[in-house]
């Protein structure tokens, strides 16, 4: 077998050399066949693109730990320090009320770069009342500064000087707020101040005397001092008197308001509030009436009222003893014993009843019945013509002032023989009637002042000594709220097999505004309601669920005396035992004037 040739490896790597040698050649060689001195050529060794990128990388990192270390460690006056931004307030910590007090806002940039949209705002106590201030604020309610620039180390003030109220003991607060921008931040920064003011002291004070004892029914007078302590720029004072239930005053010196206070100007001296000395005087005369209690509290407080609020200044009471009398003397109307409620047209049934339950007779005893109501003209509202009295007391009107009217009836021994002496244990009891005047033959709308009257009964004797006594009874106070009456009219027509019912519902007022009327009554049987749309005043709705018809109204002003709503209910089925078509409708609204809820119900409608 012939054996086949194979190239020897020295042959082969001879031959690649030599074809390596050609391509060099015809790479380098220029253009006259020259070769270059490959000993004069030198040769660079190249990085890779990575790292190229890290290395400048670490040298970037390193650079920035270096700025920044030398931010935080080497000294630099343009680093911000919210630290180094001061706000205080500074004044005095306890105020006299109504006093003049100044304030002085201080602020400081302790630091070398500047505060740009610089803004100082205050909120002032609730009874500061602002008067100057330096520099001038920017708003119209002073409590904004504009201080634009905060420059390096600059440290400024304002101040604010004004008058400071409240009620002693109260602790109020200043609150300041500089909003500002360093000139290395893109944002906006605040820095807050608080500081607390207390009214330790009043500039007046009260004081109320009266007896330490009296006896239930006697009249007791007490007195309201009020003395000036220091100065402030209060013009203005109210003397607000309080008293139990029980008590009921008689008679006050100066009169009271129509709110029950004294209104005080305490920098003019008027004759009915004269001015001793910085002294004012104050004077109620009244009776306490029968109770359980065995004491009681007559009290004062002194007020100032600034941005209409009330700030108590002082407070003082007087605390009397009470002895029962001997005597059980009371008044009741309408059965009631306490102050109640009525209507224009009501009747007021008055019942005295009068027990001895001392332990001796009582002689020449009389009785008084004392009725203060609204009047115009010198006409009451009470209709004194139409009294009912079977003793025939001996009447008296006398006009109060223009809106009020008294009027009294009195019986003696020549009315009632009884009274000449009046046994121990013994009973006398007297009943009389009196109508309050209704729309027909008066004039309400012009009772626009009060809308109450008041009662109170009064028995004088003597004793085995031939000492004079008088007492009261307890006092009665009626609230006459609105005439506001409800008719409901029906029409009744067939219609098929069943009926068709036009009915209305009627409301009538002629005393007072009203408003939240709400009228409200339940259908029965096998109907279709159509009340009348739009309603005449309000919204009228019918649940076809419920069967529940609601005329809701939000007002009946002065001059709107009749409001009616016609309702067509359509019986479409008569079941010989149904009795009723409509509930009774129930009826609410709020009198306006007297503050009171009226809460009645109005005739059903009966299937007939």
């Amino acid at each position: 077998m012939k054996k086949k040739y194979e190239p020897k490896k020295t042959d082969e790597n001879s031959s690649k050399q030599t074809r390596l040698s050609r391509q060099l050649t015809q790479i380098y060689q220029d253009n006259e066949g020259r070769l270059p001195d490959m000993r004069k050529i030198k040769i660079k060794k190249s990085r890779s693109a990575f790292k190229t990128f890290f290395v400048i990388l670490l040298l970037g990192g390193l650079l920035s730990a270096a700025a920044w270390a030398g931010f935080f460690l080497m000294p630099n006056d343009k680093k911000f320090s919210e630290d180094q931004i001061n706000l205080t307030i500074s004044g005095p910590k306890n105020v006299t009320a109504g006093t003049t007090t100044t304030y002085k806002i201080s602020y400081e940039n302790n630091q070398g770069l500047t505060l740009t949209k610089a803004t100082l705002n205050a909120q002032y106590p609730k009874g500061f009342v602002f008067l100057s201030s330096d520099p001038v604020s920017k708003n119209s309610g002073h409590t904004e500064w504009n201080l634009d620039k905060i420059g390096p180390y600059k440290k400024k003030e304002i101040t604010i000087v004004g008058l400071t109220y409240g009620s002693l003991g109260q602790k109020q607060s200043w609150r300041v707020f500089l909003t500002y921008q360093p000139d290395n931040f893109g944002s906006e920064l605040q820095k807050a101040s608080i500081s607390d003011v207390a009214i330790d002291k009043s500039p007046y004070s009260l004081a109320v005397s009266g007896p330490s004892k009296t006896i239930v029914g006697n009249a007791s007078e007490y007195t309201f001092t009020i003395k000036k302590e220091d100065n402030s720029g209060i013009n203005k004072l109210e003397l607000k008197p309080s008293w139990p239930q029980n008590f009921f005053i008689t008679s006050s010196s100066p009169a009271l308001s129509k709110d029950n206070k004294w209104i005080i100007d305490p920098n003019k001296i008027n004759t009915s509030t004269p001015l001793v000395a910085n002294n004012w005087t104050f004077k109620i005369i009244g009776k306490f009436s029968n109770s359980t209690l065995d004491a009681g509290d007559i009290s004062g407080s002194l007020f100032t009222t600034v941005n209409n609020i009330a700030f108590a200044l002082a407070d003082a009471k007087a605390t009397t003893e009470l002895t029962q009398n001997d005597l059980d003397f009371n008044l009741a109307i309408n059965g009631s014993l306490a102050n109640f409620s009525s209507q224009p047209g009501d009747s007021l049934n008055v019942t005295l009843s009068l027990k001895n339950q001392s332990a001796n007779d009582l002689k020449n005893a009389s009785l008084k019945l004392t009725l203060d109501a609204p009047s115009v003209k010198k006409q009451s509202l009470l209709d004194w013509p139409k009294l009912e009295d079977k003793f025939d007391g001996d009447v008296r009107g006398i006009q109060i002032s223009n809106n009020l009217r008294r009027g009294e009836i009195t019986w003696n021994k020549n009315k009632i023989p009884s009274l000449a002496k009046i046994n121990k244990n013994q009973e006398i009891s007297l009943d009389i009637r009196l109508p309050i005047k209704n729309n027909s033959v008066f004039n309400l709308s012009d009772l626009n002042t009060s809308s109450q009257i008041m009662a109170l009964a009064e028995v004088s004797f003597k004793d085995p000594d031939g000492v004079s006594h008088t007492y009261s009874s307890n006092q009665i106070i009626i609230t006459v709220n609105s005439d506001l009456k409800f008719e409901t009219r029906d029409s009744i027509s067939l219609s098929g097999s069943g009926q068709k019912h036009q009915i209305t519902w009627v409301l009538t007022n002629n005393f007072h505004p009203l408003k939240n009327l709400t009228l409200s009554a339940d259908v029965y049987g096998d109907v279709k309601v159509e009340p009348a749309s739009p309603a005449p005043a309000g919204e009228i709705k019918f649940d076809p669920a419920s069967k529940k018809i609601i005329w809701t109204i939000p007002e009946m002003p002065e001059g709107v005396d009749v409001l009616a709503l016609p309702i067509t209910i359509t019986l479409n089925n008569v079941n010989p035992t149904q009795e009723l078509l409509v509930s009774k409708t129930h009826i609410q609204a709020d009198d306006t004037v007297t503050g009171e809820k009226l809460d009645f119900m109005g005739d059903e409608i009966k299937l007939r």
